[in-house]
């Protein structure tokens, strides 16, 4: 164990490759490698590349083009070289929420020392991608005092608009920020209409999200490639556990009949690309949560063939395969949300088989009674709940429509910090999005699929949720729309991102409104 602060962790590691001590410089690199921050990550880099450490170069170098809005706003950012920050700004990984992100971060660092650095201010500028801003971000380019017009900066920006081909292809034409994630987000089952737009179809599909584009103005992208399909046909309102990078699927529903709830369990592989049959659960179970905690996995309540909600919770035992009934929940539940936290097993919201939806959160115990919380601000069922940064997200889902009778859409979202055991409500979500799948990539929520209630309709949209910004940006669509469908994020082998030899892949894409602020 190593302590101090980045200086002699520095120190530490320069003295260890010079005296070639393997077991301080092991400990170093661990520290450097995970656990990064915006204030520390260009030290890191600068490290790395002075002793040749080529796999803690690209490191480094992934985590400023990730975090890009913050390093940039770090007293180090300022002392970059110009030609680090000219790589980084021309870099199409480069993750930020838009254009004019880089746009700032290039002025920021230009007006440190404005005399000094101006001779690098075109050289700079021409790294801005001024064609994929929209017409509000370029209005703020202008007006910054040394794009005005007329001017050489202000005619840089015109002349790179003025490049802009025509007609629909132009996103293909342009470089566009693209992002390839470590890991990818993947998709199982799920129902969506049919083919002749007059039926229901349950889904047997499984995709992964390949790469995300940001392209002109605030168009996006995300192209998704398959990754198989379900054993032994389709499944919805399904619950998906993810335990060492193995995929675990537990029952659901194959059809929509009252019974055709199922209680199988499967395991999937990626990198060997199998399916494996595990002991079939105790009870017939849809609609609920499962997760993993201290060594088993939890079936928590859900509706059944015969019971539209139930209380009871079983756990599965990988060693002996087999499953084990727990601690029942303390009322019957469907529709509700769970997830660990700190090795705590938080369920919040659902239906208890009355017409409301709840409000309540409760720390489960498998061997005792329940920890009630403080309540959520918002009624919510069919709801998206994950951890995030020591806290709780929930968003999405169903509430009782007071007044009027029957269920809508709920909109309003809201974090959970465990050490204040209080509930603070974040931005809105732009559109429903009942029943979806959710996930936790880099450091932000992401909303898939799912319908509403008002309309009755299906989306095909993404919804990606910024904690450091508040904001919920359309971040592309599905390859078609689905409900109860369910998310997961896995690393899948490097040949699945290969173009060539891919049976199918789609690129789905959408025109996003303006940014909810």
């Amino acid at each position: 164990m190593l302590v101090g602060g980045w200086d002699y962790l520095f120190d530490a590691a320069q003295a260890a490759l010079q005296y070639q001590v393997s077991g301080i410089l092991e400990l170093c690199l661990d520290h450097f490698h995970h656990k990064l921050n915006p204030e520390a990550c260009l030290d890191v880099l600068s490290f790395a590349r002075a002793y040749g450490l080529h796999d803690l170069e690209n490191t480094a170098e992934n985590f400023v083009l990730r975090n890009f809005a913050h390093v940039m706003c770090t007293p180090k950012f300022l002392d970059l070289p110009v030609n680090e920050l000219v790589d980084f700004l021309s870099s199409d990984a480069l993750y930020i929420l838009n254009e004019l992100e880089a746009f700032q971060g290039a002025i920021r660092w230009l007006d440190v020392d404005r005399a000094g650095r101006m001779h690098y201010a075109e050289k700079v500028l021409c790294c801005i991608r001024f064609p994929l801003m929209s017409t509000r971000e370029l209005k703020q380019v202008r007006a910054e005092d040394m794009m005005a017009s007329p001017g050489r900066f202000y005619n840089l920006m015109v002349e790179s608009l003025a490049r802009l081909p025509p007609g629909p292809s132009k996103m293909e034409q342009l470089p566009c920020r693209v992002r390839y994630p470590e890991k990818v987000i993947v998709i199982s089952g799920g129902d969506t209409l049919a083919v002749n737009m007059a039926t229901r179809r349950p889904s047997q599909d499984l995709w992964f999200s390949h790469r995300f584009l940001s392209g002109i103005g605030l168009v996006k992208q995300v192209e998704w490639r398959r990754l198989g399909e379900l054993p032994e046909g389709p499944r919805f309102r399904h619950a998906v556990v993810v335990k060492d990078n193995v995929m675990y699927i537990f029952g659901g529903k194959h059809y929509y009949g009252i019974r055709d709830t199922i209680c199988s369990v499967f395991k999937y592989d990626p990198f060997c690309g199998t399916w494996e049959r595990l002991a079939d659960m105790t009870n017939y179970r849809s609609y609920f949560p499962a997760v993993f905690l201290d060594g088993f996995f939890y079936a928590l309540g859900g509706s059944s063939n015969d019971a539209y909600c139930l209380d009871s919770v079983e756990c599965y035992e990988p060693q002996s395969n087999a499953w084990r009934l727990c601690t029942p929940l303390p009322t019957p539940l469907c529709g509700h949300a769970a997830c660990v936290l700190d090795g705590s097993l938080y369920i919040s919201g659902g239906s208890d088989g009355t017409c409301r939806c709840r409000t309540t959160l409760f720390q489960y115990h498998p061997g005792g009674p329940p920890t009630p919380l403080a309540a959520m601000r918002e009624e919510r069922a069919g709801h998206a709940m994950e951890a995030l940064d020591g806290r709780l997200y929930v968003a999405g889902g169903l509430r009782w429509r007071d007044g009027h009778g029957g269920y809508a859409d709920q909109l309003a979202c809201e974090v959970y910090s465990p050490g204040l055991d209080v509930w603070v409500a974040l931005s809105p979500l732009p559109q429903a999005h009942v029943i979806a799948g959710s996930a936790v990539l880099q450091g932000e929520l992401y909303l898939l699929g799912g319908y509403s209630h008002n309309t009755y309709r299906d989306t095909h949209l993404i919804h990606c949720y910024n904690p450091s910004h508040d904001r919920w940006v359309n971040v592309g669509t599905l390859p078609q729309a689905y409900a109860d469908l369910r998310a997961c994020i896995l690393d899948v082998p490097s040949s699945l991102h290969m173009t060539l030899g891919l049976p199918t892949f789609q690129i789905s894409t959408v025109a996003v409104p303006l940014i909810t602020a």
